[in-house]
C-alpha cells in the first residue's frame, strides 16, 4: 500500500508509489535470502475498491501490489532474466534487438517447459497488450476518489 500522507494539497502519485516498490524488493531480497519464495500480485490494482474496503485503508492510502511470501513447495525452475547489458546503460542507449530476440526465445522456452507447452508465447508478445490499450484506466477515478491531486 502506498500513503500518501495527511498534508494538505493531496500528495501526488509517484512519490510513494516508487518507495512502496523500493521497500517491497528490500523485503523480497530479505525473504529470498531466508529461503521463502516471494510472488507480487499486481493484479490487486484491477478492484482497488474492494482490496481498499477489505483492508480498510484511509483517505491518502491506495493498493499498489500485493506480496505473498512463505516456504515453496516445489523448487521452480528459475525464469530467464534480460542481459543486464540490454538494461542498464552508461552514459547512452544503446539498440539492444539481438539481446530481446534471445530472450524472447528463452522466454518461448521456459512458457513451453514450465507450462507443460500450453503458453506459446514469449517475453515480448507478452508485453504487448501494455502498449495496445490503457491498462487498468479505472485507476485515475479512484485515486482521486482517494484525495489524490491528479492534473
Amino acid at each position: 500500500m502506498a500513503s500518501g500522507g495527511q498534508s494538505r494539497p493531496a500528495p501526488r502519485v509517484p512519490f510513494p508509489l516508487s518507495g512502496t516498490a523500493l521497500m517491497a524488493q528490500n523485503v523480497a531480497v530479505a525473504a529470498e535470502s531466508e529461503g521463502l519464495g516471494i510472488c507480487y500480485i499486481g493484479g490487486i490494482r484491477n478492484n482497488p475498491h474492494a482490496i481498499s474496503d477489505l483492508l480498510r485503508l484511509p483517505e491518502h492510502v491506495y493498493p499498489v501490489f500485493g506480496m505473498c511470501l512463505g516456504y515453496p513447495a516445489v523448487d521452480p525452475d528459475i525464469k530467464p532474466r534480460l542481459a543486464v547489458e540490454a538494461i542498464l546503460k552508461e552514459d547512452v542507449y544503446t539498440e539492444d534487438s539481438e539481446q530481446v530476440a534471445a530472450f524472447d526465445e528463452a522466454m518461448h522456452t521456459y512458457y513451453g517447459e514450465r507450462r507443460g507447452g500450453h503458453k506459446d508465447s514469449d517475453w515480448s508478445r507478452n508485453l504487448t497488450p501494455l502498449f495496445d490499450s490503457k491498462l487498468r484506466a479505472h485507476m485515475r477515478d479512484f485515486l482521486i476518489e482517494r484525495s489524490f491531486e491528479m492534473k
